[in-house]
């Protein structure tokens, strides 16, 4: 199926040759009932050079994007404009339909665009694995077609599959294969699906993989298959301390909530540099810092993207928290899914920053999902509020964020949180 904003029918792209195309079973998608989610994001969506001269090369789109836009096309970007206090497409018409669509067929718009929420890789056994984002709404909650039949036209769509890296590093600058790194990858996926909360677990596994990378011998700069194995017989032997929650956020992790669920704050949400029609900056600026101080503090009123209305963030505190409780299970689910389907390996790194990830999109999750139900006025979360906790999660941090992309002030918190043992606690317990 097509997105109703967007396509009609598919058009021939080159073939991607594939052993095997994998999807998580029973999923669905179909594009309905949804008001252009994927075209109202405060998010940036590339094309190639080639699409941007396409693009630029046809009066019509020209005349429709206006100078700025124009200028924003030139950068490989869609612009994007102020409506109702959140940002969508220049060529999103007032129906939600995607114009460009409309007028020249769905093979003309972005191949990004064509292929949402799809996106593949190819997995440690050369299988192209469906990168399906929660942050449709389709998606997260399981309705349409069954995803197998699409998996072949979105492949054609989107393009070559992203690869996983061929090795990753540990802390101390050894290097493990992709075999060997992948071996620990599934001891996450075996501790995530032992049922307990998911923040207990990863501070578990932030253990356990100090463990694993002091156990591998000194001196050496590739580690041998034998040593990974003692690494690994070791880690399992490790004591494991219990994390306790706290009873107010920890400064990093409302850094962390300033700088991330902040930004999707308005108008934080809006000054972004694939905008058309800028407010006046001063302003705007000011407000926005005005949000990111309200979450330093836990204190104000925010207008948080897909959160139903404004809501004082001192309700956050009366939200019982879930991690421990059965709506914990959906966020433990989701991460061993994201683990499973491997993007979190693309990027030649340390490996380490895999189990952080999970561990910031955990908090991220949980906050979120409280203050959807704060804004409420509900004292307990619901699985809806969690589903959609999960789709900020991939929107922020695991699935359309780019990590070398990302500011400075969030690289630092980043590198601190993974060498700094006491903090990266602290910050898992501000939602345990």
């Amino acid at each position: 199926m097509v997105c109703p904003h967007m396509a009609t029918k598919p058009s021939g792209k080159k073939k991607v040759s594939a052993t095997k195309l994998s999807a998580p079973p029973s999923q669905r998608f179909e594009c309905r009932d949804c008001p252009a989610r994927c075209c109202r994001l405060p998010w940036s969506i590339r094309f190639s050079g080639e699409e941007a001269q396409r693009y630029l090369s046809d009066p019509w789109v020209r005349e429709r994007a206006g100078r700025e836009g124009a200028q924003v096309i030139e950068r490989g970007v869609l612009p994007m404009r102020e409506k109702d206090r959140r940002l969508e497409c220049v060529f999103l018409d007032e129906d939600m339909l995607c114009s460009l669509q409309k007028r020249f067929g769905h093979s003309y718009i972005p191949r990004a665009c064509q292929a949402f929420p799809f996106g593949f890789i190819h997995d440690e056994e050369n299988a192209v694995v469906a990168q399906l984002s929660r942050l449709c709404p389709s998606i997260r909650d399981n309705y349409g077609e069954p995803v197998d039949k699409q998996l072949k036209d979105k492949l054609r769509q989107k393009g070559e599959p992203e690869r996983m890296s061929k090795a990753m590093a540990t802390l101390k600058g050894m290097i493990l294969s992709q075999p060997q790194y992948i071996r620990v990858a599934r001891h996450w996926e075996e501790q995530l699906a032992a049922g307990a909360s998911p923040a207990a677990v990863l501070a578990r596994l932030y253990d356990w993989m100090y463990a694993f990378e002091g156990a591998l011998p000194h001196g050496s700069e590739r580690a041998a298959d034998a040593a990974v194995q003692a690494a690994l017989e070791r880690a399992h032997a490790s004591e494991v301390e219990p994390l306790s929650p706290r009873p107010s956020p920890s400064f990093h992790a409302r850094v962390l909530f300033a700088y991330l669920l902040g930004n999707l704050c308005y108008p934080s949400r809006v000054r972004q540099a694939h905008r058309v029609e800028q407010a006046p900056a001063r302003l705007q600026a000011l407000r926005s810092f005005g949000n990111k101080a309200a979450w330093m503090l836990g204190r104000g009123t925010v207008d948080m993207l897909f959160v139903p209305r404004p809501f004082k963030l001192q309700r956050v505190r009366a939200v019982e928290r879930f991690l421990s409780a059965e709506e914990g299970a959906l966020v433990s689910e989701y991460l061993r899914l994201v683990v499973q389907r491997r993007n979190i390996f693309i990027q030649p790194r340390h490996l380490l920053a895999g189990v952080l990830d999970l561990s910031l999109a955990t908090v991220v999750i949980s906050r979120f999902a409280r203050c959807r139900a704060a804004a409420e006025e509900r004292t307990r979360v619901t699985p809806d509020d969690v589903r959609e906790g999960i789709g900020v999660a991939e929107l922020l941090l695991l699935s359309h964020a780019n990590v070398s992309e990302q500011g400075r002030l969030m690289k630092n918190l980043r590198w601190l949180l993974l060498t700094n043992r006491e903090r990266f606690r602290h910050v898992l317990a501000t939602e345990a």
